[in-house]
């Protein structure tokens, strides 16, 4: 093994490339062999192999007989041992040992999710432009992939979550600083696996695979023992480009100056291959799954089947998952039988009524701590579950563990869940979020879990009414929009359609890793979508303009010179672009809203309607021309500034006393600062209430009279995270190697590009005027500040002043008087319904043609007077009483007329006739449409002319 300290080896070093042939094979005897299933080249010290060691004829060898010795523990303890040997090792050869980045990837704007080790680097440190946090370097990062989600407790070795333990090296080799390539990686390798793990160096097999992924590729080789792959190590040489010349897996690749070794071990598999257990759930979950098991009565099902060796079931069933690639969309009534049969000749025989009976619910046994690993992860993190998003991701997990507790029966809660899991398997680690925090999550989850079990059964119901009920899939994009607009889970759908009477639809295999990757593919798309829309066409010679708004905000004119002006030919205020040597004009960007002011050139004076950046270029565009080289004095429309000032810097303090008083889920989702009132998203799992903004209100305001200053600072990317953390970019992750940071005290700090005040007691002073919800777990803070918060406060008291006089009290007893007077209102308002109610008794039981009869049913269709509440009032006390079966019509002609169709539920009336159908029969008449539920639908029109004929056609329809 390489000795004393790792140097960059110098530019005389070649970088090996594919194909991989490296001395330390051929020193240790290696030899390379071709894959008679495969196809793929390996490298193995047995010259006699036919197969790589990961196809269908490789089963799993350790089983029963562990592959690495000495690892006596099992579940948390067995992982802490595994990772400190890996880690331990790594270091004594010289690496640094980084702590774990967050699961919540918020450094990146392409992924939502930590996938890999790598990706805690890509794509700054990767790309170049910053230099890791260590060089070389040893890490054990959790990472989350659901792109395997549907297999996960039904294969004996699929994971959610999962820790991937590493050894990264950044080589510059253009610049002569190469640490170590292909041959000391590999070599580290087989030294760790067989001379510290004791396994033995005949069993493991080098295969040759290219790798992709992130953005990256290159050479690599996975290894392979035992059946299991437990390693892959690659030798990253390109980036994803679109002119790249490469083409792997249809991305194309180009060289990239760095060459990175890209290592990835996989701490749960190592924990398995140590444990030898049937699964890899016993060895990483052992005490969850036994308690699932206790609370489940599992024993007492396996009893029921006679003479079934469970230890032996599961371990045939791993070896044949890990041989059988299953992939997306199989069908399951096809791997059923070809397990039945591949068990058979391995000396299991059980019928299928047994292995289904045992297996499924010994699958959600297994998938619930793997889930629960997950998901106090992502919320540990700080995540707020949503219904978009990395929050839906979280919200999937969570459904998914309370519809298998719901299948298993079991009575605890999802607390109870979290609970347990953190005392078993997450004891003694950290989080942001705080335990009181995570676990309140999880109950408000299970709440709205219940709540869509609710109103998801009509919900799918409406939406199933015009498909074929032999039908046995439905349609994918039905199933996304159910998903991502109502949050009801696929699973869930295909129980209501078959309740609905269509028994033989399915849920293909995979189809929840579909949905997961659906939202992975936005996210990146998303990112690559570029929001630079070109302004007007430079000169690309001309010099980058000069920033001056950050070296003294309070700064209202400069000098500069105009080195470009170009017409416009749109319509409005500006006439012409101008760009200047050096600006203080702020451009609009991040959420605030641009400076304006004039720009004065001799005797040319010109207002600067509008700023924007495009590039390196500051474009003003102005009411009228400048001549090019022309010297120009800038002014800023002070009072703006100030104002922008204001609302940007209160958007800070209010977010930092948010996520103090709300919790560390708090995250910036999105602002807006402008000079009237600046706006304020943030994450939060619950709706706010008035008390809620009080106290983040006086925290903010009680900043502004503590904190003196600001603190403003430019820092490298690399030591902004190591200083600050990746909480920092609270409004996204910023571009570039330098990001510009505002700290308040010790209140708050993130990464922000705009301007701000230095002195904060500038402010003045600070209101929240009220928050709506702009999204399931997003909060929208209005807020106003400085001369705004003052012109609030005096319209405020205007509307108290005029209420007063209205009322003729003075404003102490105004509160008081408001609500006897709509108390008042309400009764009165009772009364006229009552009075409406007898009106239309009076009308439709008399006869006079509006009310006849049908077989039992009576019919009544009619024209309403009133809003549409007063109708919909009309239609519900008419086909209240279930004695008298009812099917109500009911039209107005107001608001370019509409109709109602209501009828009694759970009669003959209800068996007989559908609302939808009376309604869509007749729509036409008002040029309209709508829809609703079986006993009740609506919808409006454009032709209120066509009312009669409307309601002509439904009598004559129902009679």
């Amino acid at each position: 093994m390489p000795a004393g300290n790792l140097q960059p080896l110098g530019l005389g070093e070649e970088m090996s490339l594919p194909p991989i042939d490296i001395p330390f094979f051929k020193e240790r005897g290696l030899a390379r062999l071709e894959c008679e299933v495969s196809g793929l080249f390996f490298w193995a010290r047995d010259h006699d192999r036919t197969t790589c060691g990961d196809t269908a004829k490789d089963e799993y060898t350790f089983i029963g007989n562990p592959l690495i010795k000495g690892f006596d523990a099992r579940g948390k303890e067995l992982k802490d041992r595994m990772r400190k040997a890996f880690l331990d090792y790594f270091e004594q050869r010289q690496h640094t040992v980084v702590n774990p980045y967050p699961v919540l990837a918020r450094w990146r704007d392409d992924i939502h999710l930590t996938i890999a080790s790598i990706a805690d680097f890509q794509p700054h440190i990767t790309s170049g432009l910053v230099e890791p946090p260590a060089n070389p370097l040893t890490i054990s990062q959790p990472c989350i992939r659901l792109t395997d989600v549907d297999a996960v407790g039904r294969s004996g070795r699929h994971l959610t979550t999962f820790e991937m333990m590493a050894h990264h090296v950044f080589n510059r080799p253009a610049e002569g600083q190469v640490y170590y390539w292909m041959n000391e990686c590999v070599e580290f390798c087989d030294d760790l696996l067989v001379n510290v793990l004791g396994i033995d160096a005949n069993e493991i097999t080098y295969v040759e695979n290219p790798w992709s992924g992130g953005g990256n590729a290159g050479p690599a080789v996975e290894v392979i023992v035992g059946g299991l792959e437990l390693a892959t190590l690659v030798f990253m040489t390109m980036e994803e480009h679109p002119e790249g010349e490469v083409e792997i897996k249809g991305l194309h690749y180009r060289e990239m100056p760095l060459q990175i070794i890209d290592t990835g071990y996989g701490l749960e598999r190592f924990c398995w291959a140590a444990a030898g257990t049937p699964t890899i759930y016993e060895a990483i979950y052992p005490e969850s799954v036994a308690w699932l098991k206790q609370l489940s009565d599992f024993d007492a099902l396996v009893s029921e089947h006679a003479g079934v060796d469970l230890d032996k079931l599961l371990g045939e069933i791993s070896k044949l998952m890990g041989i059988m690639n299953i992939e997306i969309g199989s069908d399951e009534g096809e791997l059923m039988q070809t397990f039945i049969s591949r068990l058979g000749d391995n000396g299991v025989v059980i019928s299928e009524e047994s292995l289904r009976a045992i297996t499924r619910p010994l699958s959600s046994i297994y998938a619930i701590p793997d889930h629960m690993h997950a998901l106090c992860h992502m919320l540990g993190d700080g995540l707020v579950p949503s219904n978009v998003k990395d929050g839906y991701l979280a919200r999937m997990l969570a459904r998914r563990v309370l519809r298998m507790r719901d299948d298993l029966k079991l009575s605890t809660s999802l607390v109870k869940l979290g609970e347990h899991h953190l005392d078993v398997n997450r004891a003694g680690e950290e989080m942001t979020q705080t335990r009181e925090g995570l676990l309140s999550i999880l109950a408000l989850e299970e709440e709205r879990y219940h709540e869509m079990l609710r109103k998801g059964e009509n919900v799918v119901r409406n939406m199933l009414r015009d498909i074929d009920s032999s039908s046995t899939e439905l349609d994918d994009e039905l199933l996304f929009t159910l998903n991502d607009s109502h949050g009801i889970s696929p699973d869930l759908v295909i129980r209501i359609a078959r309740r609905c009477g269509m028994e033989q639809v399915n849920l293909r295999t995979g189809f929840a890793a579909e949905l997961a990757a659906r939202h992975a593919q936005a996210a990146k798309d998303a990112a690559q979508t570029s929001d630079v829309v070109t302004l007007i066409s430079l000169d690309e010679e001309l010099p980058p303009t000069e920033l001056s708004y950050y070296d003294d905000v309070d700064k209202s004119e400069f000098d500069s010179e105009v080195l470009a002006c170009l017409p416009l030919n749109e319509n409005g205020r500006a006439t012409h672009a101008v760009v200047l040597a050096n600006t203080c004009f702020y451009p609009e960007g991040g959420g605030q809203a641009c400076d304006l002011g004039t720009l004065v050139g001799g005797t040319r004076n010109v207002d600067v309607v509008d700023v924007a950046k495009e590039g390196e270029w500051v474009i003003h565009f102005t009411d009228g021309e400048l001549a090019v080289g022309a010297s120009v004095k800038g002014e800023i429309d002070v009072a703006r500034r100030r104002q922008l000032m204001d609302h940007h810097t209160s958007v800070h303090i209010v977010g930092g006393a948010a996520r103090r008083l709300l919790g560390p889920h708090i995250f910036q989702a999105g602002s807006n600062v402008t000079p009237e009132y600046s706006r304020l998203d943030i994450t939060h799992p619950k709706r706010l209430t008035r008390e809620d903004l009080d106290a983040i209100e006086d925290m903010s305001n009680e900043v502004i009279q503590q904190v003196g200053r600001t603190e403003k600072m430019q820092l490298n990317r690399r030591d902004a995270d190591s200083r600050f953390g990746f909480d920092l970019y609270q409004g996204g992750a910023p571009k570039g190697t330098d990001i510009r940071i505002l700290k308040i005290g010790d209140h708050d700090v993130q990464a922000c590009g705009g301007t701000h005040h230095d002195d904060l007691s500038l402010i003045g002073a600070i209101r929240i005027i009220r928050s709506t919800a702009v999204q399931d777990g997003v909060e929208r803070l209005h807020i106003v500040s400085g001369e705004a918060e003052l012109n609030y406060s005096r319209q405020q008291e205007a509307v108290l002043r005029q209420t007063c006089e209205v009322f003729g009290v003075n404003d102490e007893d105004l509160p008081k008087t408001a609500l006897r007077f709509f108390d008042d209102w309400k009764a009165q308002r009772k009364k006229i319904e009552h009075l409406e109610a007898e009106i239309t008794r009076l009308r439709t039981s008399g006869g006079g043609g509006q009310a006849t009869e049908n077989d039992g049913v009576r019919i009544i269709v009619l024209e309403g007077e009133g809003d549409l509440r007063q109708l919909q009032g009309m239609a519900g006390e008419l086909t209240l009483d279930k004695e008298c079966p009812t099917v109500a019509v009911i039209g107005s002609a107001s608001e370019g007329g509409f109709l109602l169709v209501a009828i009694t539920e759970d009669t003959i009336a209800s068996e007989r006739y559908d609302a939808v159908e009376i309604l869509q029969s007749i729509s036409h008449h008002i040029g309209g449409g709508g829809g609703g539920r079986p006993t009740f639908a609506q919808g409006g029109g454009s032709n209120p002319d066509g009312l009669e004929s409307a309601l002509s056609a439904a009598r004559e329809l129902l009679n």
